[in-house]
């Protein structure tokens, strides 16, 4: 029981922050696209606020541990499956710094969908190298993954965040890690990426490919409106369109409200219009299913 009390006191923080308003909303809006594409089982997208500077995205289920555990409830129990993104406070209305969360979305589907063991199986290494080779694999799986859907958005987030990263036993270098991000970006064919293909090939998961589409936002944000998304593939590729912007407008080429502009403003406003470019595209999608 104590177990259990501990699940469901997750679970609780979890479900807390998805209705309490503070939740980002927007980044979770279209990680549910995402999931849909590898996931048929029905999930539940909850979200808490957290104090750290990481991201993280876990399955949650306290149903299963009934199933399993709790032997004498005769019940059916819900099909539904939760999963538990966890974002930076600081980040909360900042949606393109929350790309990272695609990457994290990579790790979840890995883990469970066991892709990196496979190749592990397909693609054997020296026993003494199974461990640091497995773990470098989940990380460019999971860039990989992102990449499919926010485009060089993850490689902007990487330049972000540790641009100067070494290798580790945890962590391939960063600059390895853009290297094999943008060979897949530009169409190019290599090893890893047909490893990772034959994998998901085997155990019956779609393709790493571009699912996004690239939104000409640059009307819009240099009169200082939100744009209007067409689509679900525009919606991920906002990610990438609103780095490219963000990166032009601190590089000083930006529009005129951007020159007078001081840099924490500007990253302000470009994620504040990214934000309302999400926001606006899911009310209408949502009012659009209601009329149907």
């Amino acid at each position: 029981m104590r177990n259990f009390s501990e699940k469901v006191w997750v679970t609780h923080r979890y479900l807390q922050g998805s209705t309490t308003k503070e939740l980002p909303y927007e980044i979770e809006y279209c990680m549910r696209f995402a999931i849909a594409d590898w996931l048929t089982d029905e999930c539940l997208v909850t979200t808490t606020l957290t104090e750290e500077k990481d991201f993280h995205l876990n399955p949650g289920d306290p149903w299963e541990f009934v199933g399993t555990a709790i032997t004498r409830y005769d019940r059916p129990l819900p099909r539904g499956r939760l999963i538990l993104i966890g974002v930076p406070r600081l980040y909360k209305h900042m949606p393109l710094f929350c790309s990272a969360l695609y990457h994290e979305l990579g790790h979840f589907l890995d883990l469970n969908r066991n892709v990196t063991d496979t190749t592990m199986l397909l693609k054997s290494v020296p026993e003494n190298l199974q461990e640091i080779v497995s773990t470098h694999r989940r990380e460019h799986f999971a860039d990989l993954f992102a990449a499919c859907y926010v485009g060089s958005g993850i490689v902007d987030s990487l330049n972000a965040v540790n641009p100067l990263g070494k290798r580790t036993f945890t962590h391939p270098p960063t600059v390895e890690r853009i290297e094999v991000i943008r060979a897949f970006l530009a169409g190019e064919e290599f090893d890893e990426l047909t490893m990772f293909q034959d994998a998901l090939t085997r155990l019956g998961l779609p393709r790493l490919e571009r699912r996004f589409s690239i939104p000409d936002i640059e009307a819009s944000f240099d009169d200082i409106r939100p744009h209007v998304l067409s689509g679900k593939e525009e919606l991920h590729g906002m990610m990438s369109s609103g780095w490219s912007y963000m990166a032009k407008a601190l590089r000083g080429d930006g529009p005129s409200w951007t020159k007078s502009a001081k840099p924490l403003e500007i990253i302000r406003i470009v994620n504040d219009l990214t934000e309302k470019s999400i926001r606006n595209a899911s009310i209408r999608q949502r009012w659009s299913s209601v009329i149907k």
